[in-house]
C-alpha cells in the first residue's frame, strides 16, 4: 500500500474527533454567553454634566466610554471565536457527513477502532466478523473516507497512461 498524506490526515481527525466537536459546542455556549452579556449591556444612568474635579492626574474616561470600549471587546471576542469555528467546523461537519455515507460495518469498526479506541476482539465480536478483517478493512475505510472528505485528489491515479494501438 503507497503512503498517502490524505489518509494520515484523515486518521488524525478520526483520533481528534470528539474533542474538535466538543470545542466546537463549548465555543458555540461561548458566543451565545457573549451575545447574552450584549444584550444585558445597559447604558448609564445620569449623563456626566461637568468633567470630574480637579485633583489627581489620571485618565478620566466616563462611565459611556467604559461601556463603548466593554461593548467592543465583547464584539471583539465574539468574532475572533466565530473565526475559529469557521475553521474547523466545515471539516468536521464533512468527517461526519463522510462517517453517515459509510455502510454500517465500516461505520462501526472505523468510529470504534479510530475514535473510541475499542479492542479489535469486541469490535469483531460485535459485527459478527474476524479481527483480521477489521485490521485488513480499517486502511481501506481510511483511504474511502479520504477520497470522500477530499475528492480525486485523495485518490491515487495511474501515474502514466499506456495506450494499445492494433497492429492494421
Amino acid at each position: 500500500m503507497h503512503h498517502n498524506d490524505y489518509t494520515v490526515v484523515v486518521r488524525q481527525y478520526l483520533a481528534r474527533y470528539n474533542r474538535f466537536k466538543t470545542y466546537v459546542e463549548n465555543v458555540k455556549a461561548d458566543i451565545a454567553d457573549y451575545e447574552q452579556q450584549l444584550a444585558m449591556t445597559a447604558a448609564p444612568k445620569v449623563p456626566v454634566l461637568s468633567p470630574s474635579g480637579g485633583g489627581g492626574g489620571g485618565e478620566n474616561i466616563s462611565q459611556e466610554e467604559r461601556e463603548y470600549m466593554k461593548k467592543e471587546e465583547i464584539e471583539a471576542k465574539i468574532q475572533r471565536l466565530k473565526k475559529d469555528i469557521a475553521k474547523i467546523e466545515p471539516v468536521l461537519n464533512r468527517l461526519s457527513r463522510s462517517l453517515d455515507a459509510l455502510n454500517d460495518t465500516d461505520r462501526d469498526i472505523v468510529t470504534r477502532r479510530m475514535i473510541y479506541n475499542e479492542s479489535w476482539r469486541m469490535i469483531a465480536s460485535d459485527n459478527a466478523v474476524s479481527e483480521g478483517y477489521c485490521r485488513r478493512r480499517l486502511p481501506k475505510i481510511i483511504e474511502t473516507l479520504a477520497s470522500m472528505m477530499f475528492g480525486p485528489k485523495a485518490m491515487p491515479v495511474q501515474t502514466e497512461l499506456v495506450f494499445l494501438e492494433a497492429d492494421i
